[in-house]
């Protein structure tokens, strides 16, 4: 949006000089930047208020939005779109869901700690957790292991 906004001041101080400009154009264009300079500062003023927010589970930066920044950007089959990642746990005798959550991120691997920490109180020494292959990583397998 800033960038956008150089580029049409640029653009006005050249006709500026050169005279070329139609009036109803310029007035087009000041309003258009008068609008990405609210929209560029309303982005700044709430990255300032909420700046754990964008932060994914393992601490990184997300890519997300303003109007529903808990979701994120996710890769599909249809190509990006925003939204989250569904985790269930069931119980194997009895086929039923025991917990349930949703995240803003686009991959599994870094949501099968905080799964497995939700269920905890629900495990016993014969419990055997099950998850595919979308959260095998090396740092999970070490947590699993502890």
């Amino acid at each position: 949006m800033d960038r956008a906004v150089r580029r049409m001041l640029g653009r006005h101080r050249q006709e500026d000089l050169t005279q070329t400009c139609e009036p109803s154009l310029r007035e087009r264009e000041a309003r258009q930047v008068e609008r990405l300079k609210q929209e560029a500062e309303k982005i700044r003023t709430w990255l300032q208020v909420h700046p754990v927010d964008r932060r994914g589970v393992s601490g990184g930066l997300r890519k997300s939005n303003r109007t529903d920044h808990e979701s994120a950007k996710m890769a599909t089959s249809k190509g990006v779109i925003q939204g989250y990642t569904g985790v269930a746990v069931v119980d194997e005798q009895h086929q039923i869901i025991v917990d349930a959550q949703a995240h803003g991120v686009g991959q599994e691997q870094e949501l099968l700690v905080p799964t497995v920490a939700a269920v905890h109180s629900l495990c016993t020494e014969a419990t055997v957790l099950t998850a595919d292959a979308g959260y095998q990583s090396e740092a999970n397998l070490q947590h699993l292991a502890e």
